[in-house]
């Protein structure tokens, strides 16, 4: 277990968040960068958090970069100290194991082993306080959302059903699996500097940085948990300015920055697919892997006893919700056993699309053979995205998440024009 978990049972846990590190300065700490209800913003807390965003986002440590991060920075941690509060007040609190536990998810969901985080932030000179406040904000505002937003959104029987007239009608059309970075305009915004941030953060993730931990850092809507990820979407579900640029950008492109009513927008289109049409290579398993040498030395782990094991794992296999203790028990199985995660049909080789097809959740496929092993495939899960996209439950949900991400919009601006803001 790394560092990072293991400061979660530490007693002193709770004087880190407010300890600068070591290589603070005392006037760092007292420079004010902004005051937000009597709550200030360090010039250190600005500082930290424009190094976490170059080391999260792959921006390039320069100097002229820091310039560039430094107002919008200042505006993501002043909205973030706006959420904490809103938080407070309705007492939606944020425990250590939540914290520790979506580090443990940011670190396996970017490969990087127990521990290298901790490394990668020392090596920058960067306080861990620093990357549990922003997962702190994250977590603190997904409860407003889940508590303050989405019990009071209602969808009718006529709404779905008239969004499944227009999935008919619209038949043939493209669909676009789309990504965001929201950033608002509001009554104090200086707007040609944040068309020129805009820009500059559509310049870094063309040169390479990734969009997803882009958006985690910078984007202002509700969709910056899940790395700005919106989903399956028609032309028509989103602002016409935004259309008009849909149309013409390709699967895994950028667009430049689209002003709206709202502000600007950032869009990704990953995929574009047609509606309602049927492409098995869209399909998603969420799979675990079993893995048995197919040879083992001793005198009863020969080659047809670790047959015979393969195959009575794959016989006795018929649910997932077991399967991490039952991993952890059994003898025989190699270190590469595990969960794979959620992967499209057709981006594995054709082998095992042939194995998977027409799997379904709670199977298991028979021992397949490959390079000195046997694997066996467990079906956790099973998405057929074109299938789902007329459903009832995938339709109430679309509709669930964009009003309530437009809705979280309009609150955090409401909690902007209610407070008391300097800056410096």
């Amino acid at each position: 277990m790394s560092a990072l978990r293991t400061l979660f049972n530490a007693a002193a846990f709770a004087g880190l968040l407010a300890l600068p590190s070591p290589s603070a300065t005392a006037q760092d700490v007292q420079n004010i960068a902004a005051i937000v209800n009597d709550e200030i913003i360090s010039a250190y807390d600005l500082d930290q958090r424009i190094s976490l965003t170059i080391l999260m986002s792959s921006f390039p440590n320069t100097a002229e970069t820091r310039q560039q991060l430094a107002k919008p920075t200042l505006t993501k941690l002043i909205d973030d100290r706006l959420k904490l509060q809103e938080a407070e007040q309705f007492n939606l609190s944020v425990s250590d194991e939540e914290v520790a536990a979506t580090l443990e998810d940011f670190e396996k969901g970017n490969n990087l082993a127990s521990g290298e985080l901790d490394k990668m932030l020392i090596a920058r000179d960067i306080d861990l306080s620093t990357l549990i406040e922003q997962f702190r904000v994250q977590l603190a505002w997904n409860k407003i959302i889940r508590h303050r937003i989405v019990p009071r959104i209602t969808i009718s029987d006529e709404e779905v059903i008239a969004v499944q007239q227009k999935l008919e009608a619209n038949k043939g059309k493209n669909e676009y699996l789309l990504s965001e970075i929201y950033l608002p305009i509001e009554g104090d915004t200086d707007e040609a500097e944040l068309r020129k941030s805009a820009q500059n953060l559509v310049d870094q993730i063309r040169k390479g940085a990734p969009f997803g931990r882009a958006a985690a850092q910078f984007s202002e809507g509700s969709t910056a948990s899940a790395g700005g990820s919106i989903g399956w979407i028609l032309i028509d579900d989103v602002e016409p300015e935004i259309s008009e640029v849909l149309v013409n950008l390709p699967e895994n492109r950028v667009s430049d920055p689209i002003r709206t009513s709202l502000g600007y927008f950032i869009v990704a289109v990953q995929k574009i697919r047609t509606v309602m049409e049927n492409n098995p290579d869209d399909v998603v398993f969420d799979l675990t892997q079993i893995v048995v040498p197919a040879s083992n030395e001793g005198e009863l782990a020969g080659p047809r006893s670790q047959k015979i094991l393969a195959e009575s794992l794959s016989k006795f296999i018929d649910d997932c919700r077991y399967l991490p203790d039952f991993l952890t028990e059994i003898s025989g199985i190699e270190s590469g056993s595990g969960k794979l995660g959620k992967i499209r049909l057709g981006d594995l080789p054709d082998t095992i699309k042939e194995i998977l097809r027409d799997m379904q959740p709670g199977q298991a496929s028979a021992p397949y053979e490959d390079d000195g092993v046997y694997r066996i495939f467990v079906v956790c899960d099973r998405q057929d995205p074109q299938m789902l996209s007329g459903s009832e439950d995938q339709i109430r949900q679309n509709i669930m998440i964009r009003r309530a991400e437009n809705r979280a919009r309009g609150y955090l601006q409401d909690m902007h024009n209610s407070a008391t803001i300097e800056t410096r």
